[in-house]
């Protein structure tokens, strides 16, 4: 049957035949079913869910090492049968469509090598998208994240700047007017700092951080004793010392880094009340930890009413019902949490105040084992269902798959420019692109040690390289002279038209970046990337760019195929 086989492609189908393709396709994807079946059985353990790593398997357990291994083998034997015959150098009739088709070949047949690590992450994501239903997974996301805010843990959403509802015995205390006002003056300052930027008041009022130091005055009472920083002292809120920049606003500053957390302590005199306030605990808001992608109308403000609705009617029995749920939650995912000291349900505030004067966060034990205080591990259950979001509605079929594509291209023209060129003219190349880079790097460096340093450097070298490998090239191929050399330029053409496109494009936007900033500003010229208008078009730009390159360049090569046939019919020197 296999020389029959062998026969049929020798005659019919001559370049399958000769890349040995069906067995070296065929070995390539059964390295990538495995690397699936790998992938699947890699989760094995329902603990293995609160990992925040768990899909990268393949390469935090060194498991990739076996399968690079196992590919180089594969690739090595397959290359001894592959570069025994060769139509083109034996100057047999070549089209351009057939060295055109080899070159395709080549690309998908590395790109699927390539591919293993996604076969792998697709297996765990398999089996772990299968481990719950999708019904069973929105109903515990629900309770998840209805019980958010009884969880106790600011680390996941208390502040007052991500609530979406009023809370009238708060916001009663201050007018949208007089936080407008303030808003203006502390703008007013703020915009002569950085002229560029931009601030907006944001809707609803009390999200504004002049919301927060207005509020301040209405509870000069108010304790919180959580520990601050790396200290035990604390400061009362409207005693900060106005000498000591870190633990002072100043009425006119734009204090958004103080919004939501707590006043830096200073040091009191040793007969004062040790103490600080936490705006945090005026609240008692749960951000939204999942979003529902069966139902978009159970949004952040959906929870949020829901739980204000229940605060209001103090209904001890539901918020207990509540929290029943979200333990055989933590039960069913081996989860640690404790009370011993007190009963969850006391630990959560009531009507009006929702003050929060505990925190419910994982704690260290004692020496002797015995923990610290009474906790709830909520981190870990929201990375778990974190990991079922993934694995259910995140894809991994085109994860990375613009690199695979550009590494492929790499492989396959390392290939196909020895396929192409004499073996002296390649090997010349392969070496002499060594030297070009050291070259290279020193020429930086004296550029940059005469004029300083130049960020556009490199970019410039790089072009000026291209355009000489473009000339000597194109002068060789003209006048049909120095072979050796045309031959060697044309494979470092056609090497660096890989990523040219990218290096321009980069080239560009770091000469507009560098245009357009303003050393005055105060503003860094990464914010001003994130900021500007034109510099993030150009950033999508670039992101979009990286998957469409592959493309432009297999279509550029179609063309590129009659310079290697030009430059084959030079004579020799």
């Amino acid at each position: 049957m296999f020389k029959k086989l062998n026969q049929t492609l020798i005659t019919k189908y001559p370049l399958i035949w000769n890349l040995k393709y069906i067995w070296i396709l065929l070995a390539a994807i059964s390295i990538n079913i495995i690397a699936f079946i790998n992938g699947f059985l890699f989760f094995s353990k329902r603990n293995q869910l609160q990992e925040s790593r768990l899909f990268d398997g393949f390469t935090e357990g060194g498991t990739f090492v076996n399968y690079i291994f196992a590919s180089i083998i594969i690739i090595i034997i397959w290359l001894y049968f592959y570069i025994k015959n060769n139509r083109f150098k034996s100057f047999y009739p070549t089209s351009r469509n057939y060295l055109f088709k080899e070159f395709l070949a080549l690309f998908f047949l590395f790109f699927v090598f390539l591919y293993i690590p996604n076969s792998f992450k697709l297996g765990i994501k398999y089996r772990v998208a299968n481990t719950i239903s999708n019904e069973q997974y929105f109903k515990d996301i629900d309770i998840i994240n209805r019980a958010q805010a009884f969880t106790l843990q600011p680390n996941f959403g208390y502040n007052n700047s991500s609530r979406n509802l009023a809370v009238p015995v708060f916001d009663s205390l201050v007018s949208e007017k007089e936080t407008k006002q303030l808003f203006e003056q502390n703008f007013i300052a703020y915009k002569k700092q950085y002229p560029k930027a931009e601030k907006h008041f944001i809707e609803p009022y009390f999200r504004n951080p002049e919301f927060e130091i207005l509020l301040e005055k209405h509870f000069p009472q108010r304790k919180n004793y959580q520990p601050s920083g790396f200290t035990t002292n604390h400061v009362r809120l409207n005693e900060k010392d106005p000498n000591d920049y870190d633990s002072y606003v100043a009425p006119n500053s734009y204090a958004t880094e103080y919004v939501g957390g707590y006043i830096p302590p200073v040091e009191e005199k040793a007969d004062s009340v040790k103490e600080y306030y936490h705006l945090e605990s005026l609240y008692n808001y749960s951000r939204l930890a999942f979003e529902n992608k069966n139902d978009t109308a159970k949004n952040h403000a959906y929870y949020d009413k829901e739980l204000i609705t229940l605060l209001q009617k103090n209904d001890r029995k539901a918020i207990e019902t509540l929290l029943v749920d979200y333990t055989k939650l933590l039960d069913k995912n081996e989860i640690g949490y404790e009370f011993k000291k007190s009963t969850w349900l006391n630990y959560i505030p009531q009507y009006p105040y929702y003050f929060i004067d505990y925190q419910l966060g994982k704690n260290n034990s004692y020496p002797n084992g015995e923990i610290e205080k009474d906790y709830i591990n909520q981190s870990s259950l929201n990375e778990v269902y974190n990991n079922f979001e993934k694995a259910k509605f995140q894809s991994s079929w085109l994860e990375n798959i613009e690199y695979y594509m550009m590494f492929a291209i790499g492989f396959a023209v390392f290939l196909v420019t020895f396929r192409f060129s004499s073996f002296k003219v390649w090997l010349i190349s392969i070496v002499g692109a060594g030297i070009l880079s050291i070259l290279g790097s020193v020429l930086g460096l004296g550029i940059s040690s005469v004029f300083n340093y130049n960020n556009y450097t490199p970019y410039i070298i790089l072009i000026l390289f291209y355009i000489l490998f473009i000339v000597i090239m194109s002068s060789g191929l003209r006048t049909k002279q120095y072979k050796l050399i045309t031959g060697v330029n044309l494979n470092w053409f056609v090497a660096t038209n890989i990523f040219i496109g990218i290096v321009l494009l980069g080239f560009y936007t770091d000469i507009r970046a560098d245009m357009l900033y303003d050393p005055t500003s105060k503003i860094s010229i990464y914010q001003l990337r994130e900021e500007n208008a034109e510099l993030r078009l150009l950033k999508q730009i670039a992101d979009i760019f990286i998957y469409v390159n592959p493309i432009l360049y297999i279509i550029s090569f179609y063309f590129i195929i009659n310079l290697y046939k030009n430059w084959q019919a030079m004579p020799e020197e």
